[in-house]
């Protein structure tokens, strides 16, 4: 069984990578909102598949589900930039050419400690934001949006600017009545939000 209620926490929160902006989102999911989870997670899934489109829930902690909703192409992509290597070689992490041992690995350290830093790669933050993160552990940056920022603070800014459009434009498609698929289907080319 669906929920209504489950597509809307995914276009809220995971526009930017629904619509092709951003490798991957992470949403926090209520389990007490969403008693069926892992049927929606099924369901989901292979609605959105033809789309690249893969949600895998990465940590279960209490009244919790932590998922990571990402587009598998996009990601992929992007894990295999040298310098995003780098960094989750540093993480612990052995080169592969698998998406699946990325995540895998990602989980298992989830599991073993609060919350990996490197999950900002994963999220496609700006590497050096990544880095700057870690090595600073969070302290001393330069701005804070949906990451904080080390780097670049414009550009940072005009993505800021970029998804909180793209959370705007889903939520008005679902809130006039259409459906997740549809506005997915509509917007397979290129997104374009004024």
């Amino acid at each position: 069984m669906t929920s209504e209620k489950f597509e809307s926490i995914l276009a809220y929160f995971c526009s930017p990578a629904l619509l092709n902006k951003k490798v991957s989102n992470l949403v926090s999911v209520s389990k007490k909102d969403i008693p069926e989870i892992e049927k929606n997670i099924t369901h989901y899934n292979k609605l959105l598949e033809k789309y690249s489109i893969t949600i895998e829930s990465i940590c279960e902690c209490g009244e919790r589900n932590l998922l990571l909703v990402y587009k598998q192409t996009l990601l992929q992509k992007h894990l295999k930039d040298e310098n995003v290597l780098s960094v989750l070689e540093r993480c612990g992490y052995k080169k592969s050419r698998s998406l699946d041992y990325y995540v895998n690995v990602l989980k298992m350290r989830m599991k073993n400690s609060k919350f990996p830093h490197e999950i900002g790669v994963f999220l496609g933050y700006p590497i050096q934001d990544v880095e700057e993160f870690i090595n600073k552990k969070g302290q001393d940056y330069k701005y804070c949006g949906y990451w904080k920022v080390y780097s670049d603070i414009e550009e940072a800014k005009s993505l800021f600017d970029l998804y909180d459009k793209m959370r705007v434009f889903m939520m008005d498609k679902l809130n006039s009545g259409e459906c997740l698929e549809n506005i997915l289907s509509q917007n397979q080319k290129e997104v374009i939000i004024a």
